[in-house]
């Protein structure tokens, strides 16, 4: 973890919340699987020993992550694991992103701003700020992403949009903010 003062520029990867927490999560369910082991080298009357350590140590690194999370990590938004995975079912066509882009005038520019840099008319009065999207969407699947849009992000003045916006409304807006966090808006 990088540890930035104010205005400071370095380089370095930045681990958050939620990826230590799905990380303790995986560590969590390897412990588990190794304990199973552990019990069925015991039921068998096998060399159990060696394996039980490492399911330990498993769940003692498991644990740390988790503490770390909690503790010195910081807390961005963290849409659930399995939303990592699915995929945009809209084509990249010039006619989606528009679209999108549309929708992110009507509907994002007065909080992120025209370029999603977080900086529109009204992130002035919020606390805490709006995320600039040219550096945080890349850091996401499109599926996170559309997660965020349609359930809001917690203790953020982020409103979930599944109710104003139809899921292809969403899914147009993951493909213009992909564009856009290219530098191509």
């Amino acid at each position: 973890m990088v540890v930035r003062a104010e205005g400071a520029e370095t380089e370095g990867m930045t681990i958050y919340r939620g990826t230590l927490e799905q990380l303790a999560a995986i560590l969590f369910v390897g412990a588990a699987a190794f304990a199973l082991f552990v019990a069925y080298r015991y039921w068998r009357r096998g060399a159990w020993r060696r394996t039980a350590v490492a399911a330990a140590a498993l769940a003692a690194l498991a644990a740390a992550t988790l503490a770390a999370a909690y503790t010195v990590a910081p807390n961005l938004p963290a849409a659930p694991l399995w939303t990592r995975f699915a995929a945009n079912p809209v084509p990249p066509a010039a006619e989606h992103v528009s679209a999108g882009r549309t929708a992110f005038q009507t509907k994002c520019a007065v909080c992120h701003g025209p370029r999603g840099r977080g900086d529109g008319p009204a992130a002035l009065t919020m606390v805490p700020r709006p995320l600039d999207l040219t550096v945080h969407v890349p850091l996401h699947g499109d599926g996170e992403i559309f997660w965020f849009i349609s359930e809001g992000i917690g203790g953020t003045q982020m409103p979930a949009w599944k109710n104003d916006l139809t899921e292809t409304e969403r899914w147009q807006l993951v493909r213009y903010l992909r564009e856009l966090a290219a530098g191509r808006p």
